[in-house]
């Protein structure tokens, strides 16, 4: 009888044993599922790829017009591929989207690439200036540079002044003015002109008297 009671308890104790050991195991594999749970991949930005801007410098005052070309990763899926390019020296965000004409100049066959054109703006200070464009569908990003120059000073033309008095008209000079070709002073003419008359009168009168 003994005997029996003692089986009996130990039964129970190993019994009493294996249930803990498994609700340990239970309980230590709970956290391992929920870490995994807990650590989602993330999408981070990478700076690889490259951004053109043509032309690289612009002469400000006015509006001008830049192309831009990134070379944006295709997608997966069936993301749009496009990108966007913004500059404090643009009038606005600008989209660029895939090239529809192959047989562009700037076209590589075979590389993927998205273009868009900007607008400068007119008052834009002379500097050197930022384009940042980032491939919406892959999150990637590069930049490139822009140059604004200043608008280039006006000529200064001298102003000629003339050395001789215009032309009187009717063969005459300008009163007070030297006569053009001959360079006599006005007033010696003027004597010349008394001269001749004091000799004319002077011939009437001897003529009258003969």
């Amino acid at each position: 009888m003994i005997k029996v009671r003692l089986a009996a308890v130990t039964g129970m104790i190993l019994l009493g044993g294996l249930g803990c050991t498994a609700e340990a195991q239970t309980a230590g594999s709970t956290p391992s599922a929920s870490a995994d749970q807990a650590s989602p991949s993330a999408t981070v930005p990478r700076q690889d790829i490259r951004v053109t801007v043509d032309p690289a410098k612009v002469e400000g005052g006015s509006t001008r017009t830049v192309h831009i070309t990134a070379y944006c990763p295709l997608p997966q899926g069936g993301t749009d591929y496009r990108a966007t390019a913004r500059s404090e020296a643009f009038t606005g965000l600008v989209t660029l989207v895939a090239p529809t004409d192959t047989a562009s100049p700037d076209s590589t066959p075979g590389v993927p690439q998205v273009r868009g054109g900007a607008n400068v703006r007119a008052d834009a200070k002379p500097g050197g200036y930022k384009v940042e464009v980032r491939c919406e569908a892959t999150n990637d990003i590069g930049s490139a540079s822009l140059k604004v120059t200043g608008k280039p000073a006006p000529e200064h033309t001298p102003t000629k002044i003339p050395t001789r008095a215009p032309h009187a008209g009717g063969g005459g000079t300008a009163a007070g003015a030297p006569e053009e070709d001959s360079g006599m002073p006005a007033g010696a003419t003027a004597i010349a002109v008394v001269v001749a008359a004091a000799v004319a009168v002077g011939v009437a009168r001897r003529r009258a008297r003969g």
